[in-house]
């Protein structure tokens, strides 16, 4: 009873003296000129979360927020009172598990010399999908449905909006969006697509048909209107592009390109003026054999910082590679993971992260990386065999395992150590940091989000 009751006042103890300083700096303020130096005496609570409230105390902040910056890292809190002597800071979102606070006023800038240690509070939320249920897609979130074993890869536009193909080797599928901002969900293409991607320049989506040379042109400012665009060959061909069978594509924003990987091993490229294809060179890593869906599992993205490097998840091979497409003599390389060398899957206390060159994955799926301003850049990885989502550290080259339970299957929501999955195949980032997940064997998409 003691310790609830101490639970229970601590927290009003610290509001009422936070609102006592603020109340005394607000007394003494009255003609007081805070033109001094900056100076920097401490900050409290060290550690918090998304909108924690930070208090800074410290000499000649002032009281006139607009002139004043506070950074975690790289990234800006928002400053909600500035009394003189004391700042209250709501913390920023994802600033880095360790931060470094520093303070801006005109030209002074001062930084603590102790850290603030910033806690990620994520949970995982089925966004619509139910285990055992057949396709139902076109109107509100909780009345859509899709079979089990057809949910592929995705991606997500700038609103926020997630895509995500559905499909079956030999059988019918399509592309469908999913819109929690709508609540809606639409049938945008009734064939089969095998990979999507969202192009910034164009506004637009592209999606690779499996009916022979097709890309889809999808037009979301027009209600997601879809034009078919034709593959050419070259006239005549350095070498037979089989651009039928195209597996997955990325566009490279420093020559203008969009690059494709076919499921027969090739690697071309083509661009939307002409269309016409043109042949790179063959894969090196891909080890699985046309006639079976698994030549489809493979995604390539660019990497957003290093704009010609680009990255190929090899699920068959467990293998992710990387290449420097501005020089044409650069040859794929393993990146992270072992070549034909899976994690156990159905091992729960086999060690499978580390190092990029020392983890492994099994069935590694759809990739998806993102670099914000603070200097991070991380690559989600599904990893479909071991019922998890990796996360690779670009900086660091350390991978951890982010959400799931190593090889347990399940359809749970909750905290990332409470969810899991079932075969997890494509993931789409928002701009906000959320991460959508297609998960394959429940037929359910998935969202972690911070909260």
């Amino acid at each position: 009873m003691k310790k609830k009751i101490t639970q229970t006042l601590l927290p009003i103890i610290i509001i009422l003296f936070i609102m006592m300083q603020f109340a005394c700096s607000d007394d003494n303020k009255s003609g007081r000129n805070y033109d001094g130096p900056l100076k920097l005496t401490t900050f409290y609570p060290d550690s918090g979360y998304l909108s924690s409230k930070i208090i800074i105390e410290g000499e000649n902040l002032g009281t006139d927020a607009s002139q004043l910056s506070v950074y975690f890292n790289k990234k800006k809190g928002y400053i909600s009172q500035a009394a003189g002597n004391i700042l209250m800071v709501y913390a920023p979102k994802l600033p880095g598990d360790t931060c470094v606070i520093s303070v801006v006023k005109g030209k002074d800038s001062l930084t603590f010399d102790n850290k603030f240690h910033y806690i990620s509070r994520f949970t995982v939320e089925n966004v619509c999908g139910k285990t055992g249920s057949g396709y139902n897609i076109g109107g509100d979130l909780a009345s859509t449905t899709f079979e089990a074993w057809r949910l592929k890869v995705g991606c997500c536009d700038p609103e926020g909006n997630y895509y995500s193909c559905y499909s079956w080797f030999g059988n019918n599928g399509g592309l469908a969006l999913i819109s929690e901002e709508k609540n809606l969900s639409k049938k945008i293409i009734s064939d089969l697509v095998n990979d999507v991607m969202y192009h910034k320049v164009t506004e637009r989506l592209y999606a690779v048909g499996t009916q022979k040379n097709v890309i889809y042109e999808i037009d979301p400012s027009n209600d997601w209107k879809v034009k078919r665009r034709y593959l050419k060959p070259q006239d005549p061909p350095a070498k037979q592009v089989d651009y039928n069978s195209t597996a997955c594509i990325a566009y490279c924003s420093a020559d203008g390109y969009f690059y494709a990987r076919t499921s027969t091993k090739q690697l071309f490229r083509f661009k939307l003026d002409d269309m016409i294809c043109e042949y790179i060179k063959n894969d090196v890593y891909n080890s699985t054999t046309p006639e079976t869906e698994n030549s489809y599992i493979v995604s390539m993205m660019f990497d957003p910082t290093e704009p010609t490097h680009l990255y190929t998840s090899y699920g068959a091979s467990s293998v992710i590679t990387v290449q420097d497409v501005s020089k044409p003599e650069s040859e794929e390389t393993i990146y992270a993971g072992h070549l034909n060398v899976r994690a156990d899957g159905s091992s729960t206390t086999q060690v499978i992260n580390g190092y990029r060159t020392d983890c492994l994955f099994n069935w590694n799926n759809q990739m998806s990386i993102i670099a914000d301003e603070s200097g991070q850049k991380n690559m989600y990885i599904a990893d479909a065999g071991t019922q998890t989502i990796r996360k690779l550290d670009m900086n660091t080259g350390m991978v951890t395992t982010v959400v799931g339970r190593q090889n347990v299957k399940g359809n749970q929501s909750g905290t990332p150590l409470e969810a899991t999955f079932n075969w997890p195949k494509g993931v789409g980032l928002t701009a906000e940091g959320d991460l959508y997940i297609s998960d394959c064997g429940s037929g359910c998409v998935r969202k972690l989000s911070l909260r």
